[in-house]
């Protein structure tokens, strides 16, 4: 018998390179897959706690130091009294206040506000008629937080120059109008410091308000609408014009009253929750089109493989959460999908052996994270965009299956 040496043995099959076989049916395997988008979906509520609890501390901090720089401010006045906190007995018949605004951000670790300095100008007449039932000394008398202000110049009122004496929550100037016109004319400016918001009382029988300035995100409140707005980037203005007024000047509610607040800090909390509102979408998305290439290159992939693969698309968001702590939320949204989009490509590409599925796959991703992207910066369209984006997906879908028919 001779030696004939055996036939070596063949090589071990990789994994890219094992039969594609049919242990599981396709609808067995669509609903364990469904069974995993659901629980992954665990994962992202367990995020959007976290962003909320983020979010619930970035407010209290933010309003710590809004305190301390200065609380909303609200103008009222000037308005004439025959004492001090007797009572308003006369408004002025014309009232017109200019308030310039220019904000800022204050840090604090990686929490921030938005707060404002602003200068207030404030002029008008009295009719001397109306103030002479009242006498010939009276009290002009302006509320607005005095702690908070930085600077404020004499009053000007019938051709003479007074000055402000302060009180707790208001200014005051004791004024004799014996000597002055008919119409009584008052003029006075400030400089003041604060944070949230700035509104104005309409005391006026005719009132004309006018705020303008810069802030990230500026929002007209108040009993009324403004007359005339505009916000250009950063840049805004507002118009307000009445001809009535308050009957009653000595309450401190907020009738009459308009102005503009400004909202800051939390608005990347609010798109990170606004984006895990995509996450299953996303997910299902992905599973349907790695199964896609799973039956047309006809390779089997185990189900911890898509597991790992939802994995990563969680992930996503707690990055998205992290570093837009640390950034704009467009660099970190982009960072983050980059990321994600690397390792699901990369990882599609070494499991199945096919650059072109690592390819395809990381296209349908970066096409899936920007179509969110732009729902996300959209408002009044979004619904529109959303409905089309899925009708284009389902399309793509469809067409896909007949050539797997194929």
């Amino acid at each position: 018998m001779s030696n004939i040496p055996a036939p070596p043995l063949p090589p071990l099959p990789t994994p890219s390179s094992v039969p594609y076989g049919r242990s599981m049916s396709y609808g067995s395997k669509i609903i364990l897959l469904g069974l995993q988008c659901f629980v992954l979906m665990i994962g992202t509520l367990i995020i959007w706690n976290i962003s909320y609890s983020r979010e619930e501390r970035n407010l209290n901090v933010s309003e710590q130091i809004a305190r301390e720089w200065g609380k909303p401010v609200r103008i009222q006045g000037p308005a004439v009294q025959a004492q001090l906190d007797s009572g308003v007995l006369c408004r002025p018949e014309t009232y017109f206040c200019t308030a310039r605004i220019e904000t800022k951000s204050l840090h604090r670790n990686i929490y921030e506000v938005e707060v404002f300095n602003a200068h207030v100008s404030l002029k008008g007449t009295f009719c001397k008629d109306s103030i002479a039932m009242i006498g010939d000394s009276i009290f002009l008398q302006l509320r607005i937080p005095t702690r908070q202000l930085t600077e404020h110049s004499a009053l000007k009122m019938g051709g003479q120059t007074v000055k402000w004496n302060r009180s707790d929550g208001y200014l005051f100037s004791e004024v004799d109008v014996t000597d002055m016109p008919q119409v009584i004319e008052f003029s006075t400016d400030f400089d003041i410091r604060g944070s949230g918001s700035l509104f104005v009382r309409q005391i006026g029988d005719k009132s004309v308000i006018s705020i303008e300035g810069e802030a990230s995100n500026p929002s007209f409140r108040g009993s009324s609408l403004p007359d005339e707005r505009s916000l250009v980037g950063r840049t805004f203005s507002a118009r307000w014009q009445s001809d009535e007024a308050p009957i009653d000047l000595t309450s401190d509610d907020n009738s009459w009253s308009v102005g503009t607040n400004f909202l800051v800090g939390v608005d990347r909390y609010q798109k990170v929750e606004r984006s895990l509102k995509y996450a299953f979408l996303i997910i299902v998305l992905t599973f349907i089109s790695v199964l896609f290439a799973e039956i047309m290159l006809r390779r089997n992939i185990p189900l911890l493989n898509y597991f790992l693969i939802g994995a990563a698309l969680i992930i996503f968001y707690i990055l998205l959460l992290s570093f837009s702590e640390h950034m704009s939320f467009g660099f970190a949204y982009t960072i983050a999908s980059v990321m994600t989009v690397l390792l699901i490509a990369g990882y599609m590409w070494m499991m199945l052996g096919s650059r072109k599925v690592g390819i395809v796959i990381g296209s349908i991703l970066t096409a899936m994270y920007t179509s969110c992207y732009i729902l996300l910066t959209l408002e009044t369209y979004a619904l529109l965009l959303g409905s089309l984006l899925l009708f284009a997906a389902l399309a793509a879908m469809m067409y896909g299956s007949l050539q797997i028919r194929r």
